[in-house]
């Protein structure tokens, strides 16, 4: 189930990037239903350089050899968006539930 948080990126271009879910979904071989995408509204602080970036963190059963393409999946559609896009992995084997039930 990954669950992708977007930060840096107006709502509408991840409602945009989010119909790419399908080709997500079949580059890393998890249903599309289990892709999970949230606009997380957000002002970077920081000393200047970067003030356009985006971040993307990617909470997921861990997937090594997929990273770099998930990577380069989101900086190409989102490439006129910024110079600077972060992007996070983090592995959530076996501790993410949803309600009471075990899903990750």
């Amino acid at each position: 189930m990954p669950i992708l948080s977007f930060r840096g990126v107006p709502e509408d271009r991840v409602q945009e990037y989010f119909k790419k879910a399908g080709e997500l979904a079949q580059m890393i071989n998890s249903d599309v239903k289990n892709v999970v995408f949230w606009h997380e509204p957000s002002k970077l602080i920081g000393n200047g350089y970067d003030k356009d970036a985006i971040l993307v963190t990617i909470d997921w059963i861990g997937r090594p050899l997929k990273q770099e393409a998930v990577a380069k999946h989101i900086c190409d559609f989102f490439a006129n968006d910024s110079k600077h896009i972060y992007i996070k992995f983090t592995e959530i084997n076996h501790l993410l539930y949803l309600n009471t039930e075990l899903v990750g």
